[in-house]
């Protein structure tokens, strides 16, 4: 996997899109992330490098989208993507979940800025995932 990237999609033009389409989401450190209204799959990262990078970014940018919303809202998701996945256990699933996103760390690719804004992101979403509880 050591070919693998992650990329921030800059909000200008994404898909002929207009400012409206976006909500602004504050992540740690006072950092911005704009966020697309409705385009929760493709937007605002993409991972490359790998076989299932579709797969992979679809899964991170429905996670960097829950950023702002409520506890209910993360639990949906949160319970739905753990009955898909292969994980025997809430437990091992949350941990194999917090280990994908710290992977994901070290195969940021960008600008100074927006390096430092992906590793706040990142850190949002373990804190936010270290902060639910996520029953069976």
């Amino acid at each position: 996997m050591g070919s693998m990237k992650v990329i921030w999609k800059r909000p200008d033009g994404f898909h002929g899109a207009k400012p409206s389409d976006y909500y602004v989401v504050q992540v740690a450190n006072n950092a911005n992330i704009w966020l697309h209204r409705s385009d929760r799959d493709n937007f605002p990262f993409r991972i490359s490098g790998g076989w299932q990078d579709e797969e992979a970014t679809c899964k991170l940018n429905r996670l960097v989208n829950l950023l702002g919303r409520t506890q209910a809202e993360w639990l949906e998701y949160l319970r739905q993507d753990f009955h898909h996945s292969r994980a025997e256990s809430a437990e091992a699933y949350s941990q194999a979940l917090n280990a994908w996103l710290t992977s994901l760390q070290s195969n940021l690719k960008g600008d100074h800025w927006e390096i430092i804004i992906m590793e706040e992101v990142l850190q949002d979403l373990r804190q936010q995932l270290a902060n639910i509880n996520l029953p069976v």
